[in-house]
């Protein structure tokens, strides 16, 4: 079975890059199908380019602008997979414009297509809040109607979709109406990490040796909850003297220019100035991939405290991968349920309390990353990858399809 994978990908030699990590993500996957014939049709870095990577083919033909649909298209049709799998995420392929214009590749293609959505918003949840933590001053109808418009075709027209999350496939079903059948959850892969000795590494850091540490990694976007982090964290502080923050909050690389953004950052270095006694944290900004290992080695916690859940958090996924404890917003009720012991409500006071609850209770805490980590192996979801892979084949041509809406 000849499978194309539609992405964006890391160069060669690489498996992380700084503005995605759906390139990782996908590097892994294409590593992880057991068999096959494998091409990767994903974006130029330096020009068109091909080569051979891990005994697949990586073909690097499109811009990340308007044309990308014909750029792959026409390598589509020299390749004649039987399946294509393709990665979704919101702005993936450029701007706004691309992720319309992925319904017309996917209806191309649509007995034949697996499309990854690896970020799932719910309309009905989209409000003036929702609309303001993402850095738009659209009114909130034309947010949730450009949701619909975007990706209610992608979710009609594809052969099968693959979320990471039951929470996801709700979503899909409930507010998209789409039916359940074409719909597989597999989980995000977790890669296999190796912790620093904690003690050197708090050293090569210069943190404090003695220290509890609180670690948060992420772009700083609105619904990253970094405003909680802050009135939390600086709370908590004042009750126990030995805890300690690292901020490590980069700023958003497809927003770097933008005014309204940069006031912002520079709103949330303020305030974490203003409320966290000093000498308590650091704002160390964007985290370089080759010092990942060492932030969460040194840490004792990592925090999440998003305002909502619109997507599998690659920066959790290291906190597992490392088998590190973390503590998460109620926003990811409906995905770690199971493990109520994380969860904390969207409050600074709440954040406060569940910070002292774990720093006094680290025995409840210890096995959860665990846990986690032998359920979403990537040898696992390959395997799944195959199973809807497989199913897409057999099921190819059995239904057509209208023509695109929107």
């Amino acid at each position: 079975m000849k499978i194309a994978h539609v992405t964006i990908y890391p160069p060669k030699g690489e498996k992380h890059i700084s503005s995605s990590g759906v390139a990782s993500y996908s590097k892994n996957l294409v590593t992880s199908i057991p068999s096959g014939d494998q091409t990767v049709i994903c974006d130029q870095i330096n020009g068109p380019e091909t080569y051979d990577e891990d005994g697949v083919s990586v073909r690097r033909v499109f811009r990340k602008s308007p044309g990308f649909i014909f750029s792959i298209n026409k390598e589509l049709e020299r390749l004649q997979p039987d399946v294509i799998h393709i990665q979704q995420e919101l702005a993936l392929f450029g701007g706004i414009l691309t992720a319309y214009l992925l319904q017309w590749l996917v209806f191309w293609w649509r007995d034949r297509t697996v499309i990854t959505l690896h970020g799932v918003v719910d309309p009905a949840a989209i409000d003036e809040a929702f609309v303001r933590e993402n850095n738009s001053r659209l009114p909130v109808w034309l947010v949730r109607l450009a949701f619909r418009i975007i990706y209610t075709p992608l979710m009609k027209r594809a052969k099968h979709i693959i979320v990471h999350e039951q929470f996801f496939k709700d979503v899909i079903t409930r507010s998209y109406r789409i039916g359940g059948g074409k719909v597989s959850v597999i989980p995000h892969g977790i890669e296999t990490f190796e912790a620093q000795d904690q003690a050197k590494a708090r050293g090569e850091l210069k943190l404090p040796a003695q220290a509890d540490i609180a670690l948060f990694m992420g772009y700083a976007t609105g619904y990253k909850g970094i405003d909680l982090l802050i009135e939390g964290f600086s709370e908590y502080a004042k009750k126990n003297p030995s805890t300690y923050l690292v901020i490590g909050a980069g700023k958003h690389p497809k927003l770097h220019d933008d005014p309204t953004y940069l006031a912002e950052y520079e709103r949330l270095q303020q305030k974490a100035g203003q409320l966290i006694p000093a000498g308590r944290y650091e704002w160390r900004g964007f985290i370089d991939e080759h010092d990942i290992a060492a932030y969460y080695s040194v840490s004792d916690v990592s925090l999440y405290p998003y305002t909502t859940a619109m997507s599998s958090s690659g920066p959790m996924s290291f906190a597992i991968g490392y088998e590190k404890p973390f503590l998460v917003s109620d926003a990811f009720e409906g995905i770690f349920g199971a493990y109520p012991q994380l969860l904390f409500k969207r409050s600074g006071s709440a954040l406060a309390e569940k910070l002292d609850y774990f720093f006094t209770h680290r025995d409840e805490y210890a096995d959860v990353s665990y846990f986690l980590k032998q359920q979403r192996t990537w040898q696992s979801v390959g395997a799944k990858t195959c199973t809807v892979y497989q199913t897409t084949h057999n099921q190819k041509g059995l239904y057509e399809e209208s023509a695109p809406v929107g």
